[in-house]
C-alpha cells in the first residue's frame, strides 16, 4: 500500500512534456532538413538562369510541397497547444513563414535556435550564445536577400546586376550602410528588399557595437577588480609584516640581553 501511495507522487513529480513539445522534438530535425532543402531549391531556381521550363516547373512543385509540409507542421503545433493565442503571439515568424511563402527560408533561423539550445549553458555565456545566434541569422539574411535581389534585378532594364557576385557585393555594402552607389535597385521588388536589408543592417551594427562595448567594459571591470583584490592582499601582507616588526621590537625592549645571550 505504501508503494502504491508513493507511485502517483513520484509520477507527478516528473514533468512530462506536452503533446506539442513531443511533436516538436519528433519533427525538429525533419523540419530543419526541409528548410535546408528549400534553401537549395530556391537558390537553384534563382541562380540557374538558363534552366529549362520543365526544370522550373519541377522546382516549383517541390517548393509547393515543402510549403505544404511547413503549413501542416504549424497547424499541428497550433492544434496541440493548450494556449493557442499565446502560441500565435509567441511564434510570429513561423506564422509569417506559412502565410507568406517567400519568407519560408527564415525557418533556418529556428534551426540556429535548435543548435544553440543544445549548447551547455555553462560552456557559453548568454552574451556568447546571443552573438552566435545573431551572427548565423545575419549571414542567412544576407544570403537570402542577395538571392531575392538577384532574382528581382537580373535582366531588368537598367539593372547593374550582371551576376550573383554583384548581388552579394550589394548585400555587404547595404548591410554595413556604406552605400558606394555602384549597384542600386531599379525595380520595386529590389527597392523593397533593399529597405528590409538596410533596416536589418542598422540593427545588426547597433547590436555589434553595443555587444563589443559591453564586452570591453566587462573586461575592464574584471581587470580593475583583480587589481583591487591584489592591492587588498598586498595591504594585508604589509599590515602583517608591520605587526611582526612591532612584536619583535617589543620582545627586544623587554629582553635587551636576549640577542647577546644567543650570540654567546
Amino acid at each position: 500500500m505504501e508503494q502504491q501511495e508513493q507511485t502517483p507522487s513520484a509520477t507527478s513529480a516528473i514533468k512530462r512534456p506536452s503533446r506539442r513539445q513531443a511533436w516538436e522534438r519528433a519533427t525538429g530535425v525533419p523540419m530543419v532538413v526541409l528548410a535546408l532543402l528549400f534553401l537549395g531549391v530556391y537558390a537553384w531556381f534563382v541562380l540557374d538562369t538558363g534552366a529549362s521550363p520543365q526544370l522550373d516547373a519541377w522546382l516549383g512543385r517541390v517548393d509547393v510541397v515543402i510549403w505544404g509540409l511547413f503549413a501542416v507542421d504549424f497547424l499541428m503545433r497550433f492544434g496541440l497547444s493548450t494556449r493557442r493565442w499565446d502560441f500565435l503571439r509567441t511564434h510570429p515568424l513561423e506564422l509569417l513563414i506559412v502565410i507568406v511563402p517567400p519568407f519560408r527560408p527564415l525557418r533556418l533561423v529556428r534551426a540556429a535556435v535548435l543548435v544553440l539550445g543544445t549548447l551547455n549553458r555553462h560552456t557559453l555565456t548568454r552574451r556568447t550564445r546571443l552573438s552566435v545566434f545573431v551572427g548565423a541569422s545575419s549571414a542567412l539574411i544576407m544570403f537570402l536577400c542577395s538571392l531575392a535581389f538577384f532574382d528581382a534585378e537580373y535582366g531588368a532594364p537598367g539593372s547593374k546586376v550582371s551576376n550573383f557576385g554583384d548581388a552579394l557585393w550589394w548585400s555587404a555594402v547595404s548591410v554595413t550602410t556604406v552605400g558606394y552607389g555602384d549597384i542600386y535597385p531599379v525595380t520595386v521588388e529590389g527597392r523593397l528588399i533593399s529597405l528590409v536589408l538596410m533596416t536589418v543592417g542598422i540593427g545588426l551594427i547597433s547590436f555589434a557595437i553595443g555587444t563589443t562595448t559591453s564586452w570591453v567594459i566587462d573586461q575592464l571591470k574584471t581587470v580593475e577588480e583583480s587589481a583591487d583584490r591584489t592591492d587588498r592582499e598586498i595591504n594585508v601582507l604589509v599590515d602583517e609584516i608591520r605587526a611582526l616588526r612591532a612584536e619583535v621590537a617589543a620582545l627586544h625592549a623587554n629582553n635587551p640581553n636576549s640577542v647577546g645571550a644567543e650570540g654567546r
